[in-house]
């Protein structure tokens, strides 16, 4: 979306606008065929139901273009109630055992995981924040920790059982939907310079025919 997404949708948005063009040519030269009036606002209201669909296609593509900005600027997702639930509280366990303030003899893997745990805090990571408390799990043992080893071992049992499905879905996701079947394209520079250098030449094309169809509509919408 980022590297191709706008040149996409600048070609997509140049269709639809000759498109239009050519469908309101068409009505107009209808009515000048049978030598009766028009009315070019209700003609352009026309318009605006036939191509209703082309437009929401438009809007989609920008949304999928912002989402991919949105995701590169930060590694969250929007969370479930439960998931936010389960967001604070790991987060709450884990700045018991590793802040600074509260554990001044942390070691600097622990400050490093401090800092990651905050991060992935920030951007709603639950994923990240899962594996950040079950390494500590295994690291730090804790001394107000009053459940019994069962209870934790069944807490723990429950949690990777959670991570494992939550993973095995968003495998799943990416396999089956876009982008994982662009990537082979994205990985290679040459065909990505080639598919820029198509959609770029594609653009100019429709551009130019786009500029020739409505100096056309021009042409017959001065005529008596």
């Amino acid at each position: 979306m980022l590297k191709i997404g706008k040149l996409e949708y600048a070609v997509y948005e140049i269709q639809i606008k000759i498109l239009r063009t050519k469908r309101k040519i068409e009505i107009i030269q209808s009515f000048l065929n049978r030598e009766q009036k028009y009315d070019l606002v209700e003609i352009e209201k026309q318009l605006d139901i036939e191509h209703k669909e082309y437009t929401q296609k438009l809007l989609d593509k920008q949304k999928e273009i912002d989402a991919a900005r949105l995701k590169k600027s930060s590694a969250g997702k929007l969370l479930s109630d439960e998931e936010s639930s389960e967001l604070k509280k790991l987060y709450t366990q884990i700045v018991k055992k590793l802040h600074p303030d509260i554990n001044p003899n942390t070691t600097e893997q622990e400050h490093s995981q401090f800092n990651d745990a905050v991060e992935a805090y920030k951007n709603a990571n639950l994923s990240e924040l899962r594996i950040i408390y079950l390494l500590l799990e295994k690291t730090i043992p804790s001394s107000t920790d009053t459940q019994n080893t069962m209870e934790k071992l069944t807490a723990k049992k429950e949690m990777l059982i959670n991570e494992k499905s939550y993973l095995k879905n968003e495998i799943e996701k990416i396999i089956n939907t876009f982008p994982y079947n662009k990537k082979e394209l994205l990985l290679d520079e040459n065909k990505m310079k080639e598919k820029i250098d198509e959609l770029s030449n594609l653009l100019s094309e429709h551009n130019e025919h786009y500029i020739e169809i409505e100096n056309y509509l021009k042409g017959i919408e001065n005529q008596p």
